[in-house]
């Protein structure tokens, strides 16, 4: 009898563990990975070759077809990945700018800082992780984001900053491209690379270089820090 009390509990076991697998299996084949690549306008050149805005009330956007969650999405910052010229508080507030530009324009979209983090690579690991990298010479900054197609619900994302350029913080008022002119600014950058978190997607027409979506950086440019009105109008049209 106690046998096969054991064996029907095993049975039962095996079942609820071939149940759970398959659960997984279906999860994973409804899981997308998108991975957006950063890159210098002008690869190789030494100094910022930043144009000043033109015209940013171009009401250009595109979808990635993911939102983020109700609740918004925590982030984890890698200090030990920093450039040395960096401070970790030069670090934690200028990225919290960034990411402030997308609830300032849509206060649904929500970010919260959740501590440190080890992250040495983008990976799926319930972890959203940003830090530094190198990265090859065509890339400022990398974006990975995960979601289910689905509910388009974004499920992870992570930021990669390419630690083989030099980088730097400035005030967004000194100017469109009053920033180091041999080094990228990381809320300039980060604005634009948190624009994915939101559902947005790169920009490549020449007539959308002055939005922060523009899938190009330069070297000292500051303009990316403050949102166009296609940024704004795509940050309010992402669902729900």
């Amino acid at each position: 009898m106690t046998k096969r009390i054991g064996m029907l509990t095993a049975c039962v076991f095996l079942a609820l563990v071939a149940a759970a697998q398959g659960l997984a299996a279906a999860q994973n084949d409804d899981l997308r990975l998108r991975i957006f690549v950063h890159h210098p306008k002008h690869p190789g050149k030494a100094t910022s070759s930043c144009a000043v805005t033109l015209n940013d009330q171009v009401n250009h956007y595109g979808l990635t077809g993911w939102h983020m969650p109700t609740g918004g999405m925590p982030y984890r910052i890698n200090y030990a990945s920093k450039p040395s010229n960096l401070s970790n508080d030069d670090v934690l507030l200028t990225l919290a700018a960034a990411f402030g530009a997308w609830t300032a324009a849509d206060p649904k979209q929500i970010f919260y800082y959740d501590g440190p983090t080890a992250a040495k690579t983008a990976r799926l690991d319930g972890v959203n992780a940003l830090l530094w990298k190198p990265l090859g010479r065509n890339t400022i900054a990398v974006t990975y984001s995960w979601y289910l197609a689905s509910t388009g619900v974004l499920v992870e994302t992570d930021t990669m900053f390419n630690k083989a350029y030099k980088w730097s913080v400035t005030d967004p008022s000194a100017g469109d491209c009053a920033g180091v002119f041999n080094a990228y600014d990381l809320q300039d950058i980060a604005t634009h690379e948190f624009g994915h978190w939101v559902g947005l997607d790169d920009l490549y027409a020449d007539a959308d270089a002055d939005l922060t979506m523009y899938g190009y950086g330069e070297l000292g440019e500051l303009k990316k820090d403050t949102l166009g009105l296609g940024d704004l109008t795509g940050a309010n049209t992402v669902a729900p």
